[in-house]
């Protein structure tokens, strides 16, 4: 009767671990190729005549908004 009840709760125990392990994996996964612009990507981009920081900042956000 003990050990069933032992059972129970070390299976209720690696449930909500593997719970948690997917709720991160998730939320990691939503954000992973988000980054934003590098320094290099930054200087081509410079290069290319687009100096003004707000198009920039539209790039950023266009990449944070991409559905990944």
């Amino acid at each position: 009767m003990i050990s069933s009840v032992i059972g129970a709760v070390i299976m209720s125990a690696a449930t909500v671990a593997m719970l948690v392990t997917l709720q991160f994996t998730n939320k990691v996964e939503k954000e992973l190729g988000k980054d934003y612009l590098t320094i290099d990507e930054r200087k081509i981009l410079t290069d290319a005549f687009w100096t003004d920081r707000a198009d920039l900042s539209n790039i950023n956000t266009a990449i944070k908004n991409l559905p990944y």
